[in-house]
């Protein structure tokens, strides 16, 4: 061959260093392909894995000339952003992402061997270049790696990147391949398209849907129209991006907030520095643009992009920015979920939460069940609305709103006739009421008119009263005939009582008296009515005596 070899030159233990020991995981190794090829103003990437534990990258951009691979792709450690001219991609499109020169070496810590196969637009003569790591390791310092030139289409052009003899032993799965790399890039060209092409089965792409395609989205802040004026550093630098709360806890890998530079991860998800014990912290997820840390005269980002280097004047001023905005981010999701919460139990109640606690009259018991149902409802709690729900609507049996009032067991048509008025707190009525309504039912039982209240009770109890409401039990008991007349005269004499206490006519300054005064209390007003549910549960199993001869 009429040119010079191709010589790869370095130190055998760079190549350790930065190669095997610095990626070990195949997506951050995948990653520098997908980004050499978004570099090269890539319009179509697409990542194979084989069957035969081999992985590809193929990309559609300029591809390289052979001088390109001597002088470009050989040189380990070369910063483009330094020994070319312009920032942004051949085309001017786009802004360069990779510079450091040092993302080939981390091919070798994926597989062994790693073969190039490169062509540029007008040309019939692509290059194959294949490097094997253990070759190079064998090496005092300059590797020659097999070449070989092809033919071609003039009109084709691109890259293709084969790894073999991986270090792996597992078999990669595509899904979890597409779910990574979409974490560490974030491109927004929309003529970008990067796919997964499994063996078998239908392509994946990867995009920024696919990040975030398993979390259902409760609250969203997007910047920068959601920054205050507290974030003033981060909306001047020209930070954009989206942070997202979930409506259950993330996955571990899931939650902080990702950084990216000019399309790149730059730091891995953190909430840099705020207290990850923070219950809101296990919901929040999403990422950050921030082109600007790749513009700065010193190099800020770390050489595997796992984090940036935060000791430096501006990052330090960007950390503190970070803090601040997710403890903002933090205590505004605690309220707005707080409030949705609220709306969603009050919906599954019928009513808020306070009207029912409100409802219970004894300060005790009030504050008995508010005490439990914050218990309940605490965030600190961490359970699921539905286990929230169905604890509420347990309790709420167990204490009902107006819970005194279910709790005395009252007589259906007593409760009827008194609960309006009774949640009112009108006890007067609530009684008035339940007192007309067993009126009416003992009138309908005696066939007594009820035009005069306090004779139609008198005659229809006692010993020789219409009614008896003891009669039908002397017929499977051994009661004698005295216990009977007691029962059937103490139905007489608590009717007349509760008729004179209740239904005697009271005038209306006399009845706001009652109350004001404390004279007729909710406690009052449940005792009476407790006397009428007993008195009409008697009316219901009365029988009528047998008509006397005069």
């Amino acid at each position: 061959m009429a040119d010079n070899p191709l010589t790869l030159r370095f130190d055998p233990q760079t190549v350790d260093h930065l190669g095997s020991r610095m990626y070990s995981h195949l997506p951050n190794a995948i990653a520098e392909l997908v980004a050499n090829a978004y570099d090269a103003d890539a319009t179509h990437v697409e990542v194979r894995t084989g069957v035969d534990a081999s992985v590809s990258v193929t990309d559609d951009g300029h591809g390289m000339s052979r001088e390109d691979v001597a002088e470009k792709y050989l040189h380990i450690g070369r910063n483009r952003r330094r020994t070319e001219t312009a920032d942004f991609t051949e085309s001017g499109k786009r802004r360069v992402s990779g510079k450091k020169g040092l993302g080939k070496l981390a091919l070798f810590g994926i597989g062994k061997v790693v073969t190039l196969e490169t062509t540029r637009a007008g040309t019939s003569q692509g290059t194959r270049v294949t490097m094997s790591y253990d070759d190079l390791m064998d090496t005092e310092g300059e590797y020659h790696p097999a070449e070989e030139s092809y033919t071609t289409d003039p009109d084709s052009h691109g890259t293709t990147v084969t790894l073999t003899s991986l270090r792996r032993k597992t078999k990669i799965d595509p899904r979890s391949l597409a779910s990574s790399l979409s974490r560490l890039f974030n491109y927004a060209d929309r003529d970008f398209q990067l796919l997964i092409v499994p063996p078998d089965g239908p392509s994946i792409e990867v995009d920024n849907e696919l990040r975030l395609s398993t979390v259902e989205t409760q609250f969203e802040w997007t910047f920068p129209k959601d920054f205050t004026d507290a974030d003033k550093f981060l909306a001047s630098h020209g930070v954009t991006g989206t942070i997202i709360s979930a409506n259950k806890p993330l996955r571990t890998t899931m939650r902080g907030v990702t950084l990216y530079a000019d399309g790149r991860m730059v730091n891995e998800p953190e909430f840099f520095g705020s207290p990850e014990s923070s219950h809101a912290y296990s919901y929040l997820t999403g990422h950050l643009d921030i082109d600007f840390v790749d513009a700065l005269d010193e190099d800020v980002i770390a050489t595997d992009r796992r984090a940036l280097v935060w000791d430096h004047d501006t990052t330090e001023q960007l950390r503190s920015s970070l803090t601040a905005l997710l403890k903002r981010i933090g205590r505004e999701w605690s309220g707005r979920r707080r409030e949705l919460r609220a709306n969603e139990r009050n919906t599954m109640l019928g009513r808020p939460v306070e009207a029912w606690v409100s409802s219970i009259r004894s300060p005790k018991d009030r504050e008995a069940l508010r005490k439990v149902i914050a218990r309940v409802t605490s965030e600190d709690l961490d359970i699921s609305p539905s286990t929230e729900s169905r604890i509420l609507k347990d309790l709420e049996v167990l204490a009902p709103p107006y819970a005194e009032m279910v709790w005395r067991r009252l007589h259906h048509e007593i409760q009827d006739a008194a609960r309006v008025f009774y949640e009112r707190g009108d006890y007067f009525h609530a009684v008035d009421e339940a007192v007309k309504r067993y009126v009416g039912a003992t009138a309908t039982k005696s066939e007594i008119p009820r035009d005069d209240p306090y004779r139609m009770l008198s005659k229809s109890f006692g010993k020789d009263g219409s009614i008896s409401v003891f009669s039908r039990h002397m017929r499977s008991g051994g009661f004698t005939e005295q216990t009977a007349d007691n029962v059937d005269r103490g139905q007489q004499n608590l009717s007349l009582g509760v008729l004179s206490a209740f239904r005697n006519t009271i005038d209306h300054e006399e009845q706001v008296e009652l109350l004001r005064t404390g004279a007729l209390t909710y406690e009052d007003c449940l005792d009476a009515l407790s006397i009428l549910s007993y008195l009409m549960r008697r009316l219901d199993g009365a029988e009528r005596r047998p008509a006397t001869k005069d």
